[in-house]
């Protein structure tokens, strides 16, 4: 899929090694309207090692309105909570196009992006900012968080993150525990706050504001301990309130 399949090389040097992998399939819900399917999936080798993906379609009236799917797949070192990514790949289909974007890295550092849109590629060096030059990419950010609640059974991080053009700032924060309950899955949750702070306000999303923050709840695999996201909610955003729920998850260790 990817022009640089580094994560098959993550792939085969776990062979035989000690991993957690979970994945997890979401539905994802704005106003009245479904809007998205998901699966996220996570691993983690040999505490050394990870692999970060994600694809999503959007449903229903919102997918007639808006057809769209994506992947994104990050992958990189760890080690006590510092992540070095390796390479970082996404790419979108939308009723009229296809984008992709590739950012190869050195040492966690990025060197250069590779972006695609339909027939057109092109090949850029990146000029990085040198108080921030190891700073995640999205997925590695997200990899982070999950690595903070398996060491330190918290959400408590702030990092930067970079999309190979712009920085933005992350912050994660726990709110303690909550009891909560969905169609899939109950119990008794770690809630998070999330915040991200776009460096360049052209750079802002455009159904979730910077200033707009995401609470989201973990709960754990009861046969292996193995954190997921049961949901996440967004109180309010232009179409509405949004809400991603956990339906499934798969784990292996």
């Amino acid at each position: 899929m990817k022009s640089c399949l580094i994560f098959l090389l993550l792939l085969c040097y776990a062979e035989n090694a000690a991993a957690l992998q979970l994945k997890q399939h979401i539905k994802t819900s704005v106003g009245m309207f479904d809007a998205l399917e998901q699966t996220l999936t996570y691993s983690f080798y040999r505490d050394k090692d990870y692999d970060i993906k994600t694809s999503m379609n959007s449903v229903g009236t919102f997918g007639a309105i808006y057809p769209f799917k994506a992947t994104y797949h990050s992958v990189g070192t760890y080690s006590k909570g510092k992540f070095q990514p390796q390479d970082y790949f996404y790419e979108t289909e939308s009723r009229f196009h296809k984008r992709s974007k590739e950012i190869v890295y050195k040492n966690g550092i990025p060197q250069y992006r590779i972006s695609k849109k339909d027939k057109r590629t092109r090949k850029d060096d990146i000029t990085i900012d040198e108080n921030r030059e190891s700073s995640n990419d999205i997925l590695t950010a997200f990899a982070a968080i999950v690595e903070q609640i398996l060491r330190k059974g918290n959400c408590n991080i702030e990092q930067y993150s970079f999309n190979g053009k712009n920085y933005s700032l992350i912050r994660t924060k726990s709110l303690g525990k909550e009891k909560i309950k969905t169609d899939y899955f109950s119990g008794r949750a770690l809630k998070c706050e999330f915040y991200m702070q776009n460096l360049k306000k052209t750079d802002a999303g455009m159904i979730i504001k910077d200033d707009t923050p995401l609470y989201f709840w973990i709960l754990y695999d009861k046969d292996t301990e193995a954190p997921f996201l049961a949901k996440a909610v967004v109180e309010s955003t232009p179409l509405g309130k949004l809400e991603a729920i956990t339906t499934k998850i798969e784990v292996k260790k």
